[in-house]
């Protein structure tokens, strides 16, 4: 996911499409629409249930020692980072439980990897039978009891009496599998924290903790969690291959409704219209854009940037460029492609050597993904191919991709080397002369090389030509033509 360009607004209207998108919750953003959840989306979290009791397992081991505390909460402070959605802050409780809903306060998921019998305790508002069915967790409390566990837990467990272990079985539980020099509390710290506002109820906690005592060694969880997201497990696929499907159909649909005469705008809400309509939220907001004779340098600085440009609005003219940023979710597991298409069908002689240019560097970093390989290393082949092309890589202002899975730009290693599991975007641009042409492709990381998963949706020049002669599902032409 990358920012398009800056778009002039049209000078009058006949955005139909976009008010039948408003009615049909076009424009809502992800956090808004997380009141509304479709049937398809209830229909692919079945098997959560399981994988969230895989994974719990899985962070016991890798843990070892200590106690994690997970809190569901919706982020505390308004900044977003990049492609960061408002729900950011709960999808580490989301992958561990299935519990999908987080009112404020939240919940909170204790693992104690070292008690006896409990090593997972969940503290919420919600029916305990509903929160075991969603997670298979077996010891539910309410949340009000989470601090009155956790004070008693701080006392070292040999000091606690035998009416205390009796009286305080979670309590104990939890001093026991703290037993130690050191007392590890792992906690999932917010993703990204602004100094200028105001302070995290989670730091907030972790400061009253330390307070109460100086044996407590806090850690981020993230350390151990962001390892687990980053590679896979079955239901994150199934999720994300539908998701990448559903993108795949309103992206291609994009790519034919776009034609001189309508806008950005329009073609936006039109993709926006059918990932809905298959149950999909979005991932992020969806970017459609010209990309022909654009004035000046892109300058991608900031989040308030990007939306403000995915935001604009401009009529698609005849010879020109539309380019697509786009990326339909599934139970927060979120594609991200990019394609780029001629406004008349067909490519200029000028358009097919920039198109050809840029295509060709795509493919040669796609190629080389395999286990092993470094993001370093895919970036310099980025930067090498496209300055072979006559320095088009000064206009390449943007890294070769990015992890996804629950975030459009997911948590992970940029430094270390690519795993079998992981599923990459791989973004690729330039602009030269005012024509911008860019891709963004989704690849599997496999055992002995890669999968390129997004390759049904038509790259090649041939390809995009002949799928602008294909007929449309929708006809936005004739509904704008309904009104004088």
């Amino acid at each position: 996911m990358c920012r398009p360009a800056q778009s002039a607004r049209p000078r009058r209207g006949g955005l139909v499409l976009a008010v039948i998108g408003l009615l049909m919750g076009g424009l809502t953003t992800p956090a808004q629409a997380a009141g509304h959840v479709s049937t398809a989306a209830l229909k692919f979290r079945d098997g959560h249930r399981e994988a969230a009791i895989a994974r719990r397992a899985e962070l016991r081991q890798r843990l070892q020692s200590g106690l994690a505390v997970i809190t569901s909460a919706d982020r505390s402070q308004p900044n977003l980072y990049e492609g960061y959605t408002e729900d950011t802050e709960n999808k580490d409780f989301v992958f561990l439980t299935g519990i999908y809903d987080a009112d404020p306060p939240g919940h909170v998921l204790v693992i104690n990897p070292r008690g006896e019998r409990y090593q997972e305790v969940l503290y919420t508002d919600m029916a305990p039978a509903e929160a075991t069915r969603l997670s298979g967790i077996e010891h539910v409390f309410p949340r009000a009891r989470f601090l009155e566990h956790l004070s008693s837990a701080l006392t070292d467990y040999r000091n606690l009496r035998i009416t205390q272990q009796r009286f305080k079985e979670v309590a104990s539980d939890y001093a026991r599998g703290w037993a130690g020099k050191d007392k590890l509390l792992w906690v999932n710290y917010p993703r990204f924290d602004n100094l200028n506002e105001p302070m995290s109820p989670r730091l907030a906690f972790v400061d009253r903790v330390r307070a109460a005592t100086s044996e407590v060694v806090v850690r981020d969880a993230g350390d151990v969690l962001d390892p687990m997201r980053m590679v896979l497990d079955p239901f994150a696929r199934k999720n994300l291959d539908r998701a990448i499907a559903i993108t795949g159909l309103g992206l291609q649909e994009g790519m034919k409704i776009a034609k001189p005469g309508l806008t950005t705008l329009q073609v936006m809400q039109s993709m926006d219209y059918l990932y809905r309509l298959h149950g999909a939220t979005l991932g992020f907001l969806t970017g459609v854009s010209v990309a022909s004779n654009l004035d000046g340098k892109l300058k991608w600085e900031t989040h308030a940037e990007e939306e403000a440009a995915r935001k604009g609005d401009a009529r698609i003219l005849p010879g020109g460029l539309v380019h697509f940023d786009t990326g339909a979710a599934m139970n927060h597991y979120s594609a991200d492609i990019q394609r780029t298409v001629p406004a008349d069908g067909t490519f200029t002689p000028e358009q097919r050597r920039v198109y050809q240019g840029v295509l060709d560097v795509q493919k040669a970093v796609i190629a080389a993904v395999k286990p092993g390989v470094t993001w370093q290393a895919l970036q310099d082949i980025a930067m090498r191919e496209l300055r072979k092309k006559g320095g088009w890589d000064e206009s390449y202002t943007y890294g070769i991709g990015h992890f996804i899975g629950m975030e459009v730009h997911e948590h992970g290693d940029y430094v270390g080397p690519l795993q079998p599991g992981m599923v990459l975007a791989i973004e690729q641009g330039a602009v030269f002369d005012g024509t911008r042409v860019a891709f963004e492709d989704n690849v599997l990381v496999t055992k002995s090389g890669h999968e390129w998963l997004t390759r049904f949706i038509p790259i090649e020049i041939d390809e995009v030509e002949a799928l602008r002669r294909k007929p449309l599902l929708l006809q936005p032409q004739a509904l704008v033509d309904v009104l004088p």
